[in-house]
């Protein structure tokens, strides 16, 4: 497998970065290569006559990525290669507008990792050979963390199937309820999850038994309803499906959390969370989404 990139900007715009030339089928838009740097912000202090000094916290700094690619652009007798290679610098243009915010998306032989970004300026392109150029692009992210592209999620309130039995007077799968998720975070780092709760008349509580906090939500989620909780800002949305199926517009609801609720995250090692209400019998639907975040690529 070939590395390669992807740019989607909440704009709408994509651009595929594919293959490394004209003759190993990628294109127009070629990958050369990718770099991220990372550096950190110390706060230190230096009493007189002190031999160097001594450093209180440090603080990782905004993330900047450079991606290097080329662009050839073959025209036909309807479109001239020249008309079409004006047309392709003018769509990089519009789609890294420094001004709108996107997913960088980095395709990798052990995974794909992605990072909200920006552009710092719109594309610089290299001196044109005909309708071949160079392309090179600056990023850069509030967070210093690249995250898996792939999203995980656990499912909680729903039945685990196991496994069938053919002689069994009922015809259904045998399995177990499963009222909590055991999350094992493979990092070094917090990990806040976004969690899903669907439909329920009693109040619920989100619970990490490893990080020994829990929210709790002061109102009922009627039919129809979904409940998202980001623990990273703290906020909670309820969703209601509208006429043709889908979940409508977002409602802040953040003001349901209890005055006593301590957010958390999924700590280093296993987690044990636990999607709870006032009965205890009864576990709501729940789903539990969460990234894997990495600080090199």
């Amino acid at each position: 497998m070939a590395r390669s990139a992807a740019w989607i900007s909440e704009g709408g715009w994509t651009v595929t970065f594919s293959g490394t030339g004209p003759y190993d089928g990628g294109g127009p838009i070629y990958f050369r290569r990718l770099e991220s740097d990372l550096g950190a912000t110390a706060e230190t202090s230096r009493a007189p006559r002190q031999d160097g000094v001594t450093t209180w916290h440090t603080a990782l700094d905004e993330r900047t990525v450079n991606l290097t690619g080329g662009m050839w652009v073959l025209g036909d007798k309807s479109h001239p290669a020249p008309a079409q290679f004006d047309r392709m610098r003018s769509y990089l243009h519009q789609a890294f507008a420094p001004n709108r915010w996107g997913t960088l998306i980095y395709y990798r032989e052990d995974g794909a990792v992605q990072l909200r970004c920006r552009p710092i300026a719109t594309p610089t392109l290299g001196e044109s050979v005909g309708t071949y150029c160079t392309i090179d692009i600056s990023f850069t992210s509030d967070s210093p963390y690249w995250e898996s592209a792939e999203e995980q999620v656990v499912c909680v309130g729903a039945i685990q199937k196991f496994w069938h039995f053919p002689w069994a007077p009922v015809r259904g799968p045998m399995g177990a309820f499963n009222r909590a998720a055991v999350i094992e975070n493979p990092t070094a780092e917090l990990i806040y999850p976004t969690v899903e709760v669907y439909a329920t008349g009693q109040y619920v509580t989100l619970t990490n038994a490893a990080a020994g906090a829990s929210i709790t939500i002061e109102h009922a989620i009627g039919e129809g309803q979904k409940l998202t909780v980001d623990l990273r800002d703290v906020t909670a949305y309820l969703y209601t499906l509208d006429e043709s199926g889908a979940y409508g517009d977002a409602e802040d609801v953040s003001h349901w959390m209890s005055l006593d609720s301590e957010p958390w995250g999924l700590l280093p090692g296993r987690n044990r969370v636990t999607i709870s209400n006032e009965v205890p019998e009864d576990t709501p639907l729940s789903y539990i989404r969460y990234r894997i975040p990495s600080l090199g690529v």
